[in-house]
């Protein structure tokens, strides 16, 4: 029986099928992943993406709809400070004007409740709000660093779908 996966997974998903697509345009041997940890396992250059937080109000006094404003993570990992700033323009430039968010349907294995996507189907549309980018700094001199952590960088993005949950 498929199941689909909660707003919060068809955003995360959404934003790395999108960021993935646009860098098989430009780019070779740069990787976009779900979560944080991940990217220490994978060579550089790497890209992550991760929800953070969310907040909701209320679509009208005394109704229990919500609008979700979400908070997504998006690090860069990059080979040198170069291709950094590269990447996170490339991406900003990208983003900025939105992008498609998907349902993903999803065949689950056994009792886990994890799955392979089998389908995903256009959703809407979303929205860019607000941009913050960051370099990573651990005040260290880079050669002592982990070579993933050499180059980071930081971008944050305010989301929404203007879907009613």
């Amino acid at each position: 029986m498929g199941q689909t996966y909660r707003s919060s997974r068809n955003l995360e998903a959404s934003t790395i099928d999108f960021i993935n697509d646009k860098l098989k345009l430009r780019w070779s041997n740069v990787t976009c992943i779900k979560g944080f940890q991940r990217a220490y396992s994978n060579e550089l250059p790497v890209i992550t993406v991760r929800l953070n937080t969310s907040s909701f109000n209320k679509v009208e006094l005394g109704d229990n709809n919500l609008l979700r404003k979400a908070q997504i993570l998006i690090d860069i990992f990059a080979n040198s400070d170069g291709q950094r700033l590269d990447l996170k323009d490339f991406i900003i430039a990208e983003l900025k004007d939105g992008y498609t968010y998907y349902e993903y349907y999803i065949e689950a294995n056994g009792t886990t409740g994890n799955g392979q996507v089998k389908r995903k189907v256009k959703d809407g549309k979303v929205n860019v709000l607000s941009f913050t980018d960051a370099p990573i700094d651990f005040n260290t001199e880079k050669n002592n660093l982990d070579k993933h952590d050499r180059y980071r960088h930081l971008l944050t993005l305010e989301v929404s779908t203007s879907k009613v949950e």
